[in-house]
Order: C-alpha cells, then sequence, then structure tokens
C-alpha cells in the first residue's frame, strides 16, 4: 500500500471548490476505496456500522453536527487494517496471542494515516484511535472509561459489535439479530455505554417490525432471521 500516494489524492480531493462537508465526505470516500481495494469485507462493514450508527444518533436525539461526525468516523473506524497482514484479516481461526496484539495496532495505523490526510481528518483520527474502548476502562489503545471516551466513538464500537456478530466470517456463522442484541446486553456498563446499548436494541426492533409489516402488506416474505420484536404490536 502507497500511503504517500493515497495521502496524495486525498489532499487533492480537498482542493476542489466545494463546500466544506462535501469535500470531507469527497475524501472520505477515497479513503473508504483504498479499504474496499484492500479488503472488500471491512469496506462493507464499515458502511454497516455506518447506517447503524446514525440510527443510534437518531434515537438519542444527538445534533447534526455528532451525526455528520459519525458518518465519517463510521467509515473510517477500520482504516488501519490495511496495515493488517491480510492472513491475519482472514484467519479462518481464531487469533493467537501475538496475532491478537497486532490487531489491537490498527486503531493507531488508522490515527497515524488519517494525521498523514490532516485538516478535518486530524480530529477524525483522533475518534478512530478511540472507537475500541470499553466503558469499564478495559479497552485499547488508551484505556479510557465512561465519558472520557468521545460519543462518537462509544457510538461505533457499540454498532461495531453488532455488525460484526450479525455477520458470516470465516471462523463462525453469523448470529440473528436478537441474540446479537443480548450479548450486547451482557456487556452493557462493562464493555458498552448502556444507554446506547438500548438505543441501538430499540432501532433494530423497529426496523424488524417496520420490514414484518411491509411484507404483510405487499404479500412478500419478511427478510431471512427478521422475528416480530415481542415488545412491538403484531400487524392487524
Amino acid at each position: 500500500m502507497d500511503l504517500e500516494q493515497l495521502v496524495g489524492e486525498a489532499r487533492q480531493r480537498e482542493l476542489l471548490h466545494i463546500s466544506p462537508r462535501y469535500r470531507t465526505i469527497a475524501v472520505a470516500m477515497v479513503l473508504s476505496d483504498v479499504v474496499e481495494a484492500e479488503d472488500g469485507y471491512t469496506a462493507s462493514h464499515c458502511r454497516s456500522v455506518g447506517e447503524l450508527a446514525v440510527w443510534v444518533a437518531d434515537e438519542l436525539g444527538l445534533g447534526r453536527r455528532i451525526r455528520q461526525e459519525l458518518e465519517i468516523v463510521a467509515l473510517l473506524h477500520d482504516i488501519g487494517k490495511i496495515t493488517i497482514p491480510k492472513e491475519i484479516l482472514n484467519k479462518p481461526a481464531e487469533l493467537t496471542n501475538d496475532e491478537f496484539e497486532l490487531m489491537k495496532t490498527h486503531t493507531v495505523e488508522g490515527q497515524a494515516l488519517l494525521d498523514q490526510v490532516g485538516g478535518r481528518f486530524a480530529r477524525v483520527g483522533r475518534v478512530v484511535r478511540s472507537c475500541h474502548e470499553r466503558w469499564d476502562g478495559s479497552g485499547y489503545p488508551d484505556g479510557l472509561e465512561g465519558e472520557e471516551i468521545p460519543v462518537v466513538a462509544r457510538i461505533v464500537f457499540c454498532c461495531d459489535a453488532y455488525s460484526a456478530m450479525t455477520t458470516d466470517r470465516p471462523y463462525r456463522r453469523a448470529m440473528t439479530p436478537g441474540a446479537a442484541l443480548d450479548e450486547l446486553s451482557l456487556g452493557s456498563g462493562t464493555q458498552f455505554e448502556p444507554r446506547i446499548v438500548e438505543a441501538l436494541r430499540r432501532r433494530v426492533a423497529l426496523d424488524s417490525y417496520e420490514s414484518v409489516s411491509a411484507s404483510r402488506a405487499y404479500g412478500l416474505r419478511p427478510r431471512l432471521g427478521t422475528p416480530l420484536p415481542a415488545d412491538l404490536p403484531a400487524s392487524p
């Protein structure tokens, strides 16, 4: 991976005569394309996390600025994985301790890359660095806890876990949405901020209900693995 070429292309996009908001998105898309070229799963996963993160922001009533930052951070939170050997990224078995320690460096590597891009991406890089910090302080790389962790990083971390659990990987089958939410609840207050877990649970339940309702209305089959949430009323 030629990082200098990547940074040069990203900076060239920064010079486009467009508004700062769209200029930032343009650069983020360049960086996302690089992730896509290196590892299609990671890029798809990041897009999924972005969608979930925006849902959670809506549920929590967060402002537009935080929502916009969420979109960019979620899209790029795993960009540091382009520095991790593919045989570790795609290993069809549990990682060894040494491999896991190497994998954990992707947060600081991601920050370093975004620091090279500069501008607004230096701020994005600082948040990307914190996307594996845990609510109880047992995460990495800095052992931040509670409110010390940027709220955007807290949301991305929770949505990242949900997306990973509900996706097939070479070493395991995907969990159902309900099982994944139960796992998040077990980690609520330790790994994850409780209010974020509850916001994600509400939004996934609503999405499942809307999917089932739409399927009934149009005579279609619901999406595979989409149960009718128990806490929402059945369609008439």
